[in-house]
């Protein structure tokens, strides 16, 4: 037990929502579908913002990338995708709490620099309006429905608390979403977040988070990505507008890793990648498929010599799988020298563990 102590120091930490969220930003189903409308902010007379009041307070939008439908007593911006980045970005402790929550502890002084809020109103003033973004964030529900019908239904914060022991505000994340998280591809963009909180254009921060959400060289029209955002295509003047404001930026989205040339066609983007920009997988990648493969072959030497990507873009070969005398945890052990182990914690019997632990590591592979 002394040696699976000392190991646990190094673990990869791959299999905990929690060590999942520490290393996002974001997931990437938030940022392909407009759950964060490409606005500053919303005007009352604007067309989105009288059909949602005139709706009932929903907007339900259909893309390539999936349909979603947001209720709430606001529409959310790209100022709360920017507070969310900012408080994923600096929180200052991920904890998982014994009923299942998650909880995020923050200084608002903190978010509040990083988003370099109005320095000449008071600090009072600047908290106050925090807090009442953090709760529109909080009062919208989303449902998200992809190409296969895969639907999930939920609200990103449940609560908004402030946190005596630590001296901190906190806000605890909805428990479907967290399912929901686990479930996706999640991106870190942290170190490109100064530089994106700097782009004074909501248009331009949307473009750069969605194009972010590719990971290989790709190109896209113009109309393509404005649909994705949620952009109102359909009016000849907002549509003007935007491939306006989007040649204006030619250069500042040459520095994030996206080009666009106006002369093609009615404009085309060209993505070539971002190495500041990471993604962490799935904690249940493949789940459906993999479990089949186990439950067919469930011999884990099979894996012994494969290898996987980290969180960190490094490199893991499994040397071996081993579990504990009571089937609580199983530690892999890589040929690199780390090690990281996969917790029991549904209490499975020894051959139900042994298909989750294979299930898992299989997914990790292909």
């Amino acid at each position: 037990m002394s040696d699976l102590t000392k190991s646990k120091k190094n673990q990869l930490a791959l299999f905990d929502v929690v060590s999942k969220i520490e290393q996002s930003t974001a997931s990437v189903t938030e940022l392909r579908v407009p759950i964060f409308a490409p606005v500053q902010k919303l005007s009352g007379n604007s067309t989105t913002a009288q059909a949602f009041k005139k709706s009932g307070g929903i907007r339900v939008i259909q893309t390539s990338w999936g349909k979603v439908e947001i209720r709430g007593r606001k529409l959310l911006t790209q100022v709360h995708r920017d507070l969310l980045d900012c408080i994923y970005t600096h929180a200052s402790n991920v904890q998982h709490k014994e009923d299942g929550d998650v909880a995020m502890l923050f200084s608002q002084g903190k978010i509040l620099r990083e988003y370099s809020r109005d320095k000449s109103e008071s600090f009072e003033t600047n908290t106050k309006w925090l807090k009442e973004k953090i709760e529109e964030i909080r009062d919208v529900t989303v449902k998200f429905e992809d190409g296969s019908k895969r639907s999930a239904d939920f609200n990103l914060i449940k609560y908004l608390d402030y946190d005596d022991e630590a001296s901190s505000y906190c806000i605890t994340l909805d428990r479907r979403y967290l399912r929901f998280y686990e479930q996706e591809l999640s991106i870190g963009y942290k170190r490109e977040l100064p530089k994106l909180l700097k782009v004074d254009s909501a248009l331009i921060r949307a473009l750069i988070r969605w194009f972010f959400t590719h990971k290989d060289e790709s190109k896209y029209k113009l109309i393509t990505v404005l649909e994705a955002l949620g952009f109102p295509v359909e009016s000849p003047k907002s549509l003007q507008v935007a491939k306006r404001e989007i040649k204006n930026r030619i250069d500042e989205l040459l520095t994030f890793g996206i080009e666009y040339d106006p002369e093609v066609g009615d404009g085309m983007f060209y993505y070539r990648g971002n190495e500041n920009v990471s993604f962490i997988p799935s904690l249940f990648k493949n789940a459906k498929q993999s479990s089949i493969v186990a439950l067919q072959k469930n011999n884990l030497l099979d894996l012994v010599g494969k290898s996987f990507e980290t969180p960190n873009q490094k490199m893991f070969t499994i040397k071996g799988v081993s579990f504990d005398e009571n089937m609580t945890i199983a530690t892999i052990s890589g040929e690199e020298g780390g090690s990281f182990s996969i917790d029991n914690k549904s209490s499975l019997g020894a051959e139900e563990f042994e298909v989750e632990v294979h299930t898992y590591l299989y997914s990790l592979i292909v």
